[in-house]
């Protein structure tokens, strides 16, 4: 396995949540092929086609929520061949909701992924939820979603 594109792939991951954390739309959108596809598994049931149409999804569930935290780990790559990839990632998130309630969620996400003009994208991300609860999330938020 080629070590680089392995990394390079985990990278693509991390930005995921890492946009999604800090409300970053426009990086989700750019870590999808074109016609890339997200979907959310049940009880969830979410499926979006197009980079950009994955984007303005993400934005509109993430816009219902006062706070979302994600964390992705363990992830684990396997390179098909020099412009393919897939991969498994644990993630668990934690919300709370801008009219009341709260969530936790984890679970795991498997992906491809395709490399094109020397950048890897998410062709296909399924998240397979394994855990759900809504523990009352009594703590203060504080509003941090900008870097300093």
């Amino acid at each position: 396995m080629n070590r680089l594109e392995a990394l390079c792939v985990r990278e693509v991951i991390e930005r995921f949540h890492d946009a999604v954390n800090h409300r970053d739309f426009a990086v989700i959108e750019a870590l999808f092929a074109s016609e890339g596809v997200w979907e959310v598994a049940p009880p969830f049931e979410h499926r979006i086609e197009g980079a950009t149409n994955i984007a303005a999804g993400v934005a509109e569930s993430v816009g219902k929520l006062e706070f979302l935290v994600q964390t992705c780990s363990p992830i684990v790559v396997d390179l098909t061949d020099a412009t393919h990839a897939s991969a498994r990632t644990s993630m668990q998130e934690l919300g709370r909701f801008k009219g009341g309630g709260s969530m936790r969620v984890a679970g795991t996400y498997f992906d491809t992924l395709r490399k094109d003009g020397g950048v890897w994208r998410f062709t296909h991300r399924v998240f397979r939820p394994r855990y759900a609860d809504a523990p009352p999330l009594t703590g203060q938020f504080f509003d941090t979603w900008e870097s300093p």
